[in-house]
């Protein structure tokens, strides 16, 4: 299980037609009894949740499991801290009208 997990099953139990079936990491969405218009309204609380844009691609594979979709979560997460620790470069700013006569 992921460190992920707490916080994605619920979001997917607000969706499920039977909240309380059991979820595992093996489970796949479509056994989950889960709307297919409720898949990007799960995005987009999973995005609200971790402060990240997830790809959507996933939303429409048939054979996505749970553990699937916490791993794309958990890359995202991580992707988007490995890309905030990167240092901001600073560049000098030139007036609005770039010549090239200041080479």
């Amino acid at each position: 299980m992921s460190a992920l997990t707490p916080k994605v099953i619920p979001i997917l139990r607000k969706y499920m037609r039977e909240p309380s079936a059991p979820v595992t990491n093996a489970t796949k969405l479509r056994a989950l009894d889960i709307d297919d218009l409720d898949l990007p309204m799960i995005y987009l609380d999973i995005e609200d949740v971790y402060d990240v844009q997830v790809a959507h691609a996933d939303a429409v594979d048939t054979s996505l499991t749970v553990g699937g979709l916490i791993r794309c979560v958990a890359d995202t997460v991580a992707a988007e801290r490995k890309a905030r620790a990167q240092p901001i470069i600073h560049r000098p700013k030139r007036g609005w009208v770039s010549t090239g006569a200041e080479r």
